[in-house]
């Protein structure tokens, strides 16, 4: 199942107040939020966004965003695909390198509500648990990457789109003797959105992926309304750039928004 899921990772045995993390959410989100009775130590709290509601054949339920303490090891094998795609974050290895514990937050009840309002919440009760706990590093793993805490919390401000840990872009060498690359996003099909794809040659790397990344941004703003068919402005001679649904070439599988540069610049097949 699709949901938005950050790991926060630390260093120490961290001590969680769920009521306080409660409040700054509140805050932040300018709405009260329901949650549990809090009872001594606890490994896992569950807040409920009553503002938002979701109506299920047993009834209207509201959407939820759950902070589970791990008591695993962590496991530094596990995350190899997420270091290797953390590309604002040269580091990440270093920052993962030192964790012991972690906390998991992820979304719940949250698949019929609009993309907009399911990382509106979700982020708020992120940046809360963010601030009260001071993490030494955050996973956020629908995306693929690693993001350090004070990046995350100084891009705070800003639309949640743009925010560290929302969108990511993949990048993957293709064997073969014509340099082909592949380049994808992460972050849209766990919110309900198309991803987008673009396997192509000849093309400088940097610009395809501000291509996708600022498509992705346009996608969330707007929902899926890039349709097959359709045209966006690419880069390189011909700058618009075909569009149509493809298979996704890159795990996770899913339907994807591919973006055809054209010749000679176009690499694989298409349907």
């Amino acid at each position: 199942m699709a949901l938005q899921f950050v790991e926060l990772h630390f260093a120490r045995e961290p001590q969680i107040d769920f009521a306080a993390i409660k409040a700054r959410a509140e805050a932040i989100l300018g709405e009260d939020l329901g949650s549990p009775e809090l009872k001594g130590a606890m490994d896992s709290f569950v807040y409920f966004h009553t503002s938002h509601l979701v109506e299920y054949a047993e009834g209207k339920i509201p959407a939820q965003t759950a902070i589970l303490r791990c008591h695993q090891p962590i496991d530094l094998s596990r995350y190899q695909d997420v270091l290797q795609q953390s590309w604002a974050c040269p580091d990440a290895a270093t920052m993962l390198a030192p964790s012991q514990h972690s906390i998991a937050l992820c979304e719940l009840m949250t698949q019929l509500l609009e993309p907009i309002d399911r990382v509106t919440l979700f982020h708020g009760v992120l940046q809360a648990a963010v601030e009260a706990t001071n993490p030494d590093a955050l996973v956020f793993k629908h995306s693929q990457q690693v993001v350090r805490p004070a990046e995350y919390l100084a891009a705070a401000a800003e639309q949640p789109a743009v925010r560290p840990g929302s969108l990511n872009v993949r990048s993957f060498n293709v064997s073969n003797a014509d340099g082909d690359r592949l380049m994808d996003t992460r972050g849209l099909h766990e919110i309900g959105l198309h991803d987008l794809q673009c396997h192509f040659r000849g093309l400088d790397p940097n610009d395809v992926a501000q291509v996708l990344f600022n498509s992705a941004v346009y996608i969330f703003e707007n929902g899926d309304v890039i349709e097959s068919g359709h045209t966006i402005a690419g880069v390189g001679p011909a700058p618009k750039w075909l569009c149509q649904f493809e298979d996704s070439l890159a795990p996770p599988e899913r339907e994807v928004l591919d973006l055809n540069p054209g010749f000679p610049y176009a690499a694989g097949g298409r349907r």
